[in-house]
């Protein structure tokens, strides 16, 4: 009888464009390890541990292929997150398993830190531009829907700017639709936010620490437009990457705020 070796385990061809996204999905997966807390979970701990691996196995399958040592490496088993199975004695109560569970997050939280580590090394190696780290940075935000379609495609393309331009006029738009108000700039953001007399409010106006909170965020939707975007609109202003992903992160939080106010 022929025996057949098993397939041999090799490193990922992973090519260095799909870095960033893999470096991204693996600090996802952390996190939800992480954030896992065994004291509340209602239900049998080992359930947990199986769906927590398994996402993860699946990202790293996705990523490396189940044939490399990047898999091998940073896989996390549910039996990490159980008691010995071997000590004495009948079923292990409540903080026995709670203890063991928060070993196993250690141990897996430690395999996927050393592979972002490894990743971040290879980027860094690679003599990755400043504009490149920036442009990774953009791809790893969060982004309200309304700013990623108005700054997206020109951020990529270099053209700061004009993304950070475009990133204020569509939270202006916004502003316009949820406040009904035929105004613009600064004067739009003056009477939809006024602490006096709002048209959309951030909380409900009863203290004087709650008319704070909302003058100070009428200023700054009032301030992206008068330092932002005007600026842009009237003159030729060279804006680096880095800081126009900083400025596109900011009016991105202005709309995201924007979707929590309410009516007055």
């Amino acid at each position: 009888m022929v025996k057949h070796s098993p397939q041999e385990i090799t490193d990922a061809s992973l090519p260095m464009s799909a870095v960033p996204e893999a470096v991204r999905k693996l600090e996802r997966r952390r996190q939800e390890i992480e954030e896992a807390h065994p004291e509340a979970h209602p239900g049998e701990l080992s359930v947990l541990a199986q769906s927590l691996c398994a996402k993860l196995e699946g990202t790293l399958r996705e990523l490396f292929g189940s044939k490399t040592h990047e898999y091998k490496n940073t896989r996390a088993h549910s039996f990490d997150f159980s008691p010995n199975t071997l000590s004495i004695g009948g079923p292990h109560p409540r903080h026995v398993l709670v203890e063991a569970f928060h070993a196993g997050q250690r141990r897996a939280v430690s395999r996927i830190d050393a592979m972002i580590q490894l990743l971040s090394e290879r980027l860094e190696n690679s003599g990755e531009t400043g504009v490149a780290r920036a442009l990774r940075a953009y791809e790893g935000l969060a982004l309200h829907p309304e700013i990623e379609r108005a700054a997206g495609a020109l951020y990529r393309d270099g053209h700061y700017a004009n993304s950070i331009e475009d990133a204020v006029k569509a939270l202006n738009g916004v502003v316009r639709l949820r406040s009904d108000l035929e105004l613009d700039g600064t004067a739009l953001m003056e009477r939809a936010f006024s602490p006096t007399n709002p048209v959309l409010k951030f909380n409900d106006l009863q203290t004087p620490s709650d008319k704070d909170e909302q003058k100070g965020f009428m200023m700054l939707f009032s301030g992206s437009v008068a330092g932002l975007r005007n600026p842009r609109a009237h003159a030729l202003i060279r804006d680096d990457p880095e800081r126009a992903l900083e400025f596109i992160a900011f009016v991105s939080l202005l709309a995201k705020l924007l979707d929590g106010a309410k009516k007055a």
